[in-house]
């Protein structure tokens, strides 16, 4: 395990700022130069609800929860963590981490990137949102200035590159060996949950049906936990199943000790969920769908129909990448008919990603540890 401090920095900013593309532009360049580097979106490390009332407990629950996922990353070796996502726009970061065992563990530098409010308005309605939220960005703005948190980086007039190019200056790049990690002992402490794998090939709709699923888990007052897998695995030199599951099974902890009686997982390999969550049995949600279903979901991502992820290799495809993706989603997707798979296989050719939701959660009624009646 390394002994020195690992280097933490978390790009901030209201929308529009760039903080996403920033922190994952500096995630692919450290990488591209050889660096020991990961890169964790915030927001996915707080995917709870009901949602808890109150920003406070949002901020904190996954301050806790990145906590835990960087002691994971410092004891994998990697000597650069990366965040990007939204502060408390009163309090900032630091309140979050102050008498934890583990931030003593971590150098954190906070830089909160801004904008002209006429660029930062042209940004915004760019990306497809709506003009009615543009009174409440700029509320958000107001009070991040009154805040005063961070290290300010104007970004006004620069593109993504000029802007990590600035942030390169608060940044570690060094190699380091990987180190195995361990499997974290069960303690027995919980009681048996409800967890559901959904799975299926590339663009079959995992991610958006699993989002619409817990939404409704949400409004039955099912307090579930969200994570998608592959969102835990930005990690160079990588990929790294181990680190993955790792790195579930310590949020996971953090979920239950919040309050979480359920748990969702998209993954690619479910086998990597089942031996994250040992003490729980694991219900396996397969997506199915023919090659001209798959195909239509390729280019409604390419589109930007779908949410905006870290990696997404869809968003604005070329025809061509559009294509070549298609062909691999049908390929993946026979591939799996012929192998076979546990769990519940849905067929969703031709279904709109409502009724696909419906059946997933119609599916999971009789999975074990279930919390859903049928009403």
């Amino acid at each position: 395990m390394t002994t020195s401090n690992t280097p933490v920095l978390w790009v901030s900013g209201a929308r529009g700022t760039g903080k996403t593309t920033a922190g994952w532009g500096l995630y692919r360049r450290i990488a591209d130069r050889g660096g020991s580097v990961a890169y964790v979106d915030i927001d996915q490390l707080g995917l709870i609800g009901p949602p808890p009332g109150g920003g406070g407990a949002s901020h904190r629950i996954k301050a806790d929860n990145l906590l835990r996922m960087v002691a994971t990353l410092r004891r994998r070796g990697v000597q650069q963590v990366l965040v990007s996502g939204v502060v408390d726009p009163q309090q900032g970061i630091e309140p979050y981490l102050m008498h934890k065992t583990e931030a003593a563990h971590i150098d954190l530098t906070h830089v909160r990137l801004t904008c002209e409010r006429e660029e930062l308005r042209r940004r915004f309605l760019g990306r497809g949102s709506s003009p009615e939220m543009l009174t409440e960005l700029f509320d958000l703005v107001d009070e991040l200035d009154r805040s005063d948190t961070g290290s300010m980086v104007d970004t006004t007039g620069q593109n993504p590159a000029d802007t990590v190019d600035t942030l390169m200056a608060w940044t570690t790049v060094r190699t380091a060996p990987v180190l195995p990690l361990p499997a974290a002992p069960s303690d027995g402490s919980f009681r048996s949950a409800l967890v559901a794998v959904v799975t299926g090939a590339t663009a079959v709709g995992k991610s958006t049906i699993s989002w619409k699923v817990l939404r409704d888990l949400w409004r039955r007052n099912v307090v579930t936990a969200y994570v998608d897998l592959g969102q835990l695995g930005f990690v160079h030199p990588g990929p790294d199943p181990a680190l993955q599951a790792a790195a579930l099974r310590s949020l996971w902890d953090g979920y239950r000790r919040t309050g979480a009686r359920a748990l969702l997982v998209v993954a690619r390999e479910p086998a990597s969920v089942v031996d994250a969550v040992p003490d729980d049995p694991v219900t396996v949600v397969h997506l199915d769908a023919d090659a001209a279903t798959l195909a239509a979901r390729v280019r409604r991502r390419a589109d930007g129909e779908s949410a905006l992820l870290a990696g997404d290799e869809l968003r604005g495809a070329s025809p061509a990448v559009q294509r070549r993706v298609a062909t691999r989603a049908a390929a993946e997707a026979t591939r799996l008919r012929c192998v076979g798979t546990d769990g519940i296989i849905l067929d969703t050719s031709g279904q709109n990603a409502d009724e696909t939701a419906a059946a997933v959660l119609d599916a999971l009624r009789s999975a074990p540890g279930t919390l859903l009646t049928s009403t």
